[in-house]
């Protein structure tokens, strides 16, 4: 006979939480461009980073996105998507690719994102991705 599932012992505040949070301030219009990745569906963001990840793995980015009128903070439940695993010599640092998601906190981070850069989402400029 086969025991009932237990209640997990994790608290009830962290349950389904992402195992890993990073933090990301972005300041400046070039910086915002090059960080954003418009080819995802619900778009993303770039992080520089010396840290490991693994593709896939779950990150809560609280990120702050310093817009032309106010500045916002987001807590958004991202996937790795994307690892640059060393240095480029065209200029692409290290670091991790994060893919937002379908729910509110995505989609408006998405916004954020194209709103701040209309009119240069789709330029030749190199990003730290593409």
């Amino acid at each position: 006979m086969s025991s009932a599932p237990q209640p997990s012992t994790q608290p009830a505040a962290t349950q389904g939480a992402p195992g890993r949070i990073l933090q990301l301030r972005l300041e400046s219009k070039p910086i915002i461009y090059a960080s954003y990745m418009s080819f995802l569906e619900y778009g993303g963001v770039f992080i520089p980073s010396n840290d490991k990840f693994h593709m896939g793995e779950e990150v809560l980015l609280v990120l702050e996105l310093v817009g032309p009128a106010k500045t916002e903070k987001l807590f958004i439940k991202t996937n790795v998507c994307w690892i640059n695993a060393n240095p480029s010599g065209s200029g692409r640092p290290k670091g991790v690719g994060l893919a937002f998601g379908s729910d509110e906190s995505g989609l408006k981070a998405k916004t954020l994102f194209e709103n701040i850069l209309t009119g240069l989402l789709h330029n030749e400029r190199p990003t730290y991705t593409m």
